[in-house]
């Protein structure tokens, strides 16, 4: 079946305004998927300084389950002292 002489203009606006229509569909999720691709490589950054507070985290938490630990963070952030031991003060300038 061929279309009169006078249609084909018409069918060929037809289909490019079809093909328009198909390919404007596209653009933002082409769009969303180029802006997550540049997120990914700051997410994986983030992510592996994350993983380095964790592991200093689990290695503060291994150290604190020891009594060594224990006494150590007691006298660093509380200023505790075993009974008769003595403490200098030195005052800043």
């Amino acid at each position: 079946m061929s279309v009169p002489g006078r249609l084909r203009p018409l069918t060929v606006v037809i289909y490019a305004a079809f093909l328009g229509l198909l390919l404007a569909s596209y653009v933002a999720p082409l769009q969303d998927i180029l802006e997550a691709r540049t997120q990914v490589s700051a997410l994986e950054q983030k992510l592996q300084s994350v993983e380095t507070v964790n592991t200093a985290n689990k290695r503060l938490i291994e150290e604190l389950n020891t009594p060594a630990g224990i006494e150590r963070a007691a006298r660093e952030r509380y200023g505790m002292i075993r009974p008769g031991e003595k403490v200098y003060i030195i005052p800043k300038e």
